[in-house]
């Protein structure tokens, strides 16, 4: 049989301990990669003297650098057009494969020729300061789960909170060619990828662990903010709805109802979650974006009434530091 060849890619910022952690666990993989890609975006901690060191020891490792800082979309879709794997797979710098990943995923990708993606479950690892616990998120399937064009809707709709994890993505390259690669207006564009992929080719989320989810107040989800990630993947899937039902009035409506409903029920249930917990910001933002970003604008003064009403109740509860393991979504 022809050698099939794979891929690792993996995008890089101010991250040299974790990014070398990533690339260990890519190299200890029971199906080695054929190359691992790193590309640094500007980074300006010691990145560039590690992925030095490791690449003069590894020559399946090649790393690409940025004379300046693209903010993460772009030198994701930089790092990829610039690998040769039939296969691509996916991993964040802050991420760690667990040993059989590639070989069970390419394992199923080549023996089901109509699949174009395969993504899995993962294990969290939630630091604090020098303490790491473990904890194993439970499996949606005991048997591979199959998202396509049919049942697209019902999935993101379903699991719109966490679709999949992008550190467990394996991929055709035919795929990545004909979705096109990560679009720049989306902070989640892995998102936007991931459903205009499977609208071209079956998914398959398989019933294993592929890889370790660090937690840590580094986050990149931190950083970017609950209502703003919020804005975006309901943009997606109402863009989803559109180009599934076009003019078709009635299902479009439907599924426009079904899918807002969801989200605010999903809102309310974080809100009140962070409100008992006591974290003021997190369960204002679940209130903002209930307000404001599910299909309806609600006055200003209502937002404004409601959000001091949430931080004087959370000011009687605990801290308003989030903690890895409290974060609105996993990743």
């Amino acid at each position: 049989m022809e050698h099939i060849r794979v891929s690792v890619v993996i995008a890089t910022y101010n991250r040299a301990v974790m990014v070398v952690e990533a690339i260990q666990s890519a190299l200890a993989q029971t199906r080695p990669p054929d190359e691992i890609v790193v590309a640094d975006d500007a980074s300006s901690d010691s990145t560039r003297e590690e992925l030095s060191r490791l690449a003069s020891s590894h020559p399946n490792l090649r790393v690409c650098r940025r004379a300046s800082n693209s903010g993460g979309i772009i030198v994701w879709n930089e790092a990829v057009a610039k690998t040769r794997g039939d296969f691509v797979a996916f991993c964040a710098d802050d991420d760690r494969f667990l040993p059989g990943h590639l070989e069970g995923s390419l394992k199923y990708l080549e023996e089901h020729p109509e699949i174009g993606l395969v993504h899995s479950g993962f294990i969290d690892a939630i630091e604090s300061g020098a303490r790491v616990e473990f904890e194993t998120r439970p499996l949606r399937s005991q048997v591979p789960l199959e998202i396509n064009r049919g049942n697209l809707l019902r999935y993101m709709t379903r699991y719109y909170d966490w679709p999949f994890h992008p550190s467990t993505l394996v991929i055709r390259r035919e795929l990545w060619e004909r979705t096109g690669g990560f679009d720049r207006r989306y902070a989640l564009a892995d998102t936007d990828w991931f459903v205009r992929a499977a609208e071209l080719a079956p998914a398959a989320m398989l019933p294993r662990h592929g890889v370790y989810n660090r937690r840590h107040p580094g986050n990149w989800s931190n950083r970017l903010g609950s209502a703003r990630m919020q804005r975006e993947i309901f943009e997606i899937v109402e863009s989803l709805i559109e180009r599934r039902y076009g003019r078709q009035s009635m299902g479009r409506g439907a599924w426009k109802a079904i899918w807002r409903a969801n989200v605010r029920l999903h809102l309310g249930l974080t809100m009140i979650a962070r409100l008992r917990s006591g974290h003021a910001s997190a369960a204002c933002a679940a209130w903002h974006g209930l307000l404001q970003d599910t299909g309806r604008r609600a006055p200003a003064a209502i937002e404004r009434a409601g959000a001091r009403l949430l931080r004087r109740l959370c000011a009687r509860g605990q801290s308003d530091g989030l903690s890895p393991s409290e974060s609105v979504v996993p990743l």
